[in-house]
């Protein structure tokens, strides 16, 4: 009996360990993800403003066909 308790201890200390570094592991990922998240609004932003830039620009149906035509 004092065997198997010994080994009950032994796997609850280990499955302790495991859950630390998995918890430092979803940590992690949650701080890249974050990061990932604000890199991508930047560059929807920019993506948005060079949209917002192009449609200022006559599209080629709008141009008039040049003089020498």
């Amino acid at each position: 009996m004092e065997k198997e308790i010994i080994k009950l201890q032994e796997t609850v200390a280990h499955l302790g360990i495991e859950i630390a570094e998995l918890g430092d592991e979803v940590y992690s990922q949650h701080k890249e993800i974050s990061a990932l998240k604000q890199y991508i609004k930047i560059v929807e932003a920019k993506f948005q403003a060079a949209m917002d830039t192009e449609s200022n620009i006559n599209q080629p149906q709008d141009d008039a066909p040049p003089p020498h035509y």
